[in-house]
């Protein structure tokens, strides 16, 4: 067990940097940068409804659900797989929409959030627009 974590390991320490660092997305969008606390992340419970459960060994799963050929969990940013609207190379949800960087970085963030709103024992983050993206009010 411990030898099939340790690949995992490595690529979350090269791919995610410091566990504790504080990751700024949205760079170029329109609504404002968000800051998101890694670290806060890595130490919350996981969405119970997730589309994407992760093992009990690997909680990272949650958000970085993709695996190899041999099942080891890809710690890529989420732009490795999620493009801008209209990329082709974008995945499609169950439903065959296009799950494009906006899209997937909002269900999944806004959908945990209120998946464990849910629950009396999570505490929960934002679900709004102004609450995440720290210009959405000015625009």
């Amino acid at each position: 067990m411990a030898a099939a974590l340790l690949p995992m390991v490595l690529a979350f320490l090269l791919v995610a940097g410091n566990p504790g660092d504080v990751l700024v997305l949205d760079r170029e969008g329109h609504q404002g940068t968000v800051a998101f606390d890694h670290a806060a992340h890595v130490k919350a419970p996981h969405d119970p409804q997730s589309a994407h459960p992760p093992p009990a060994a690997a909680t990272c799963a949650g958000c970085h659900h993709t695996t190899d050929g041999k099942g080891v969990i890809q710690l890529v940013k989420c732009e490795g797989c999620h493009g801008p609207e209209g990329d082709p190379r974008n995945p499609q949800s169950r439903a065959f929409d296009e799950e494009n960087r906006k899209t997937a970085f909002h269900e999944m963030c806004i959908g945990c959030h209120a998946n464990l709103a849910k629950t009396a024992s999570a505490r929960t983050g934002p679900v709004d627009c102004a609450d995440c993206h720290k210009n959405a009010r000015a625009n």
